[in-house]
């Protein structure tokens, strides 16, 4: 029982705080209304596999990944429409995909402007803090 009807039971606990619909397959459409009284509508772009990870692997039980929907939605910026699902968390976007991570641009251009293969891993003694094994890349 603990992990049935997650989908619904999704629908079911943004009914209670908003008003929430699936306009397609993987989209949620959420109306919030806002301190002002206006109403401001997000959409959820997360299929039912991808709420099912969400549930499961990081949170371990509805509450919490519901918990963490509702954060999310009531913590979005004005100019933000969009939450979608990335790496089992919704990202804010003002548009329909996910933002680019400046982490992982960061990273991908380091690894443009060194395309050389660099870095090492070693085992340590923990006593002396000497090398005692090293994995060498496979052309060395």
């Amino acid at each position: 029982m603990r992990y049935e009807r997650l989908w619904e039971r999704l629908l079911e606990f943004l009914n209670q705080w908003s008003t929430a619909v699936e306009v397609e397959p993987g989209r949620l459409q959420v109306s919030l209304v806002t301190s002002d009284g206006s109403t401001k509508d997000v959409e959820i772009l997360m299929t039912h596999q991808e709420w099912d990870d969400m549930v499961t692997i990081p949170w371990g039980d509805f509450d919490g990944a519901a918990q963490e929907v509702r954060r999310s939605l009531l913590g979005l910026r004005n100019d933000e429409r969009f939450l979608i699902f990335g790496d089992y968390e919704l990202v804010p976007s003002e548009i329909e995909t996910l933002p680019v991570d400046p982490d992982e641009a960061r990273l991908q251009e380091l690894a443009r402007q060194h395309p050389e293969p660099f870095g090492r891993w070693v085992a340590f003694n923990d006593d002396s803090g000497s090398v005692v094994d090293e994995m060498k890349p496979p052309f060395e």
